[in-house]
C-alpha cells in the first residue's frame, strides 16, 4: 500500500524534526557545544593549550562552529578527553592538541576566520550544496598541497579509511562537481525535509576510486574523518542512485552527531564484548562483514533502514514529470540499492537491539528505537500521523 502523501509529510517531518532524535539545529549545535566544553576542559589543565585557544576564538570569545566541526579537531579532542576520562592526558596526547591548534590557528589566519581548517587547505574554495543554506566542502587531491593539516587529513584518508586497501582519492572536476550537484538536489526535491535535516550533518565530501575484490565500492565514511563521506564515482553517475547513497551515509553522519551529545548505550566501550545481532540476510561471514553485529553497529544500519522505508515511498508517490524531467527515471534494477528491504530489516534489527540490548541501552536508547520503529510502522500501513 502507498502511503497518501499528506502522511508521508507528516513522517517525514517527524524524522527531520524530533527534538531529542532527529532535529538537525539542535543536534548540530549540541555537538558543536560538546566540543567547544571538551576543549574549555582542556584548557582548564593547560596554560599552553588555553593560549592557543584563546587565539582561535571568535569575537564573542567562542570557538568559531567550523573549527568545532573539523574532523582533525574533532578526533584529537575526543582522543584527549577519553584519556582524561581515564584519570590523565600524556605528553603525547598534549602535544597532539597544542599542534592541532597551532596549525587551526594558521588555517584561520591564512584563509580567514570562518574557514573550515582542514577543508580550506583541501578544497580550493570548492563546495558542494549538500542542503538548501549548507555546504560541505568538496576534497581535493592535495597532493601540491603543503598546507600541514591537509596533509595530515590525506595521511589519515590512507591509515584510516583506505585500510590498506589499493585506493585514490579523485580530483573533483566540473564533471564529478556536476554529479555531486545534481545528486543532492535530487534528494532535495524528493524529500526536502528530510534532505535539509541530513545535508546539516555533512562537512566535507569526496571523490574515491576504491579498488576492492569482489565487490564494488559505492561510498563510505569512517569515525576518524567524522563528517566527510567519500563517494564512488560509480554511485554519483545517476540522481536517484547518489540520492539513496546520500540519504545513507548522511544517516551514518547524523547518528554519530547525536551520540555526541545523547548516550544511547550505558557503555559502548564494553559493545565489541557485549550481546551480538544475527545478520540473516548475511549468510557468510569474513573479517571485514561478519553476520553477527555488536549493538552499535546494528543501531547505525537500523538508523539508516528506517529512514530508506519513506525514501521508497517517495519514489513510489513523488516523482512527478517535473522531477522525471530533471533527474531521469529511478533504475529499474540497482543491485547495491537497498531501500527494497528497509521496512522488514528495519523491524527485524529495531526488535534484535530491544530485545538484546537490556541493560546496554539507556532509557534515551530504548526511546529512540522505539521511536523510530513506530516511524517504520505508520509509513509501511499507511496510518495518518
Amino acid at each position: 500500500m502507498s502511503v497518501p502523501d499528506d502522511d508521508l509529510v507528516s513522517v517525514e517531518r517527524a524524522l527531520a524534526s524530533h527534538p531529542e532524535f532527529s532535529d538537525a539545529t539542535l543536534i548540530t549545535l549540541k555537538a558543536v557545544e560538546f566540543y567547544r566544553f571538551a576543549l574549555d576542559l582542556l584548557c582548564e589543565r593547560s596554560a599552553e593549550v588555553d593560549r592557543l585557544a584563546n587565539g582561535i576564538r571568535d569575537a564573542d570569545g567562542q570557538i568559531p562552529a567550523a573549527v568545532a566541526e573539523d574532523p582533525l579537531v574533532r578526533v584529537t579532542l575526543d582522543e584527549a578527553v577519553s584519556r582524561l576520562e581515564q584519570g590523565f592526558v600524556d605528553e603525547a596526547a598534549w602535544s597532539e592538541v597544542t599542534t592541532m591548534l597551532r596549525l587551526v590557528g594558521d588555517a584561520l589566519a591564512a584563509h580567514g576566520p570562518g574557514a573550515a581548517p582542514s577543508g580550506a587547505g583541501l578544497s580550493a574554495g570548492r563546495t558542494v550544496e549538500v542542503a538548501p543554506g549548507r555546504a560541505a566542502w568538496l576534497c581535493g587531491t592535495g597532493q601540491d598541497s603543503t598546507d600541514p593539516l591537509a596533509r595530515t587529513f590525506l595521511n589519515t584518508f590512507e591509515r584510516d579509511f583506505l585500510r590498506g586497501v589499493p585506493g585514490d582519492l579523485l580530483h573533483p572536476g566540473p564533471e564529478y562537481a556536476d554529479q555531486l550537484d545534481a545528486g543532492f538536489a535530487a534528494l532535495g526535491a524528493l524529500l526536502p525535509e528530510l534532505a535539509a535535516s541530513v545535508g546539516a550533518h555533512y562537512v566535507g565530501v569526496g571523490v574515491v576510486d576504491v579498488r576492492t575484490e569482489g565487490e564494488t565500492f559505492l561510498a563510505g565514511n569512517v569515525g576518524r574523518i567524522p563528517g566527510v563521506v567519500f563517494f564512488s564515482p560509480n554511485r554519483m553517475s545517476r540522481p536517484w542512485r547518489f540520492a539513496e547513497t546520500a540519504l545513507h551515509e548522511g544517516l551514518h553522519l547524523k547518528l554519530f552527531d547525536i551520540q555526541r551529545s545523547a548516550s544511547i548505550f550505558t557503555a559502548p566501550e564494553r559493545l565489541a564484548d557485549g550481546p551480538k545481532v544475527k545478520v540473516p540476510w548475511l549468510k557468510w561471514s569474513s573479517m571485514v562483514a561478519p553476520n553477527e553485529w555488536a549493538l552499535d553497529r546494528a543501531l547505525g544500519a537500523f538508523h539508516v533502514y528506517a529512514h530508506l522505508v519513506p525514501f521508497r515511498q517517495a519514489l513510489r508517490t513523488r516523482l512527478t514529470p517535473e522531477l522525471l524531467d530533471r533527474f531521469g527515471a529511478p533504475e529499474a534494477e540497482d543491485p547495491p540499492s537497498l531501500y527494497r528491504f528497509g521496512g522488514d530489516r528495519a523491524r527485524y534489527l529495531g526488535e534484535q537491539i530491544l530485545s538484546r540490548g537490556g541493560d546496554e541501552l539507556t532509557y534515551f536508547g530504548r526511546e529512540f528505537v522505539t521511536w523510530l520503529l513506530e516511524t517504520v510502522d505508520r509509513v509501511e500501513e499507511g496510518v495518518r500521523v
